[in-house]
């Protein structure tokens, strides 16, 4: 009788180690970027404190195919694709096939405390891309911030009709926040 019982003992040890462990595996392997985005009105600068470098822009493109159960999001360039499943009972989406490192990128105030958790919407990851793509751009030029940046998404049919691609552009003016001469 005690070995029956610790043989089911160990049986469901074993099962919710292996049920933590398929959990630490859903992780997405992702590097984040943020910059701060300045308006005018916001701005506390004078003209003769800063100069604008220029417009810088940046684009990503992500498809996304949409099937029973599943969201599946490819990158065409190769750097990422990532699968969520649909729990049956739960409704809840979870992280079920990922392949690469997703970069994602945020403007200051636009991440909430649930940076590392991604959604299974694909709006949502093109846009962080391409504003990952900005913040990059605009460290290899140089700037210190970016004034008002225009964020566009169109979203087209792909080559099925459960296939969606998705297109996003980002672009901004460059700014360079001059040094004390002191």
């Amino acid at each position: 009788m005690y070995k029956k019982l610790s043989v089911i003992a160990v049986v469901v040890l074993c099962t919710i180690a292996m049920s933590s462990c398929r959990s630490a595996l859903s992780v997405i392997p992702q590097a984040t970027n943020t910059i701060a985005p300045i308006s005018f009105g916001d701005l506390d600068l004078q003209r003769k404190d800063y100069i604008i470098l220029n417009t810088i822009s940046a684009e990503a493109t992500l498809t996304a195919h949409f099937s029973d159960g599943t969201v599946k999001i490819d990158d065409p360039s190769g750097e990422f694709s990532l699968t969520w499943e649909k729990d049956k009972k739960t409704g809840e989406w979870s992280p079920d096939r990922i392949k690469g490192i997703v970069r994602l990128g945020y403007l200051s105030n636009d991440y909430d405390e649930e940076l590392f958790n991604i959604p299974p919407y694909p709006h949502w990851i093109v846009r962080r891309l391409a504003i990952y793509r900005l913040i990059n751009a605009a460290k290899i030029a140089g700037g210190d911030g970016v004034i008002e940046p225009l964020i566009s998404t169109n979203v087209e049919q792909g080559k099925s009709n459960r296939d969606i691609v998705y297109k996003t552009t980002v672009s901004a003016k460059l700014i360079k926040i001059k040094t004390d001469s002191k």
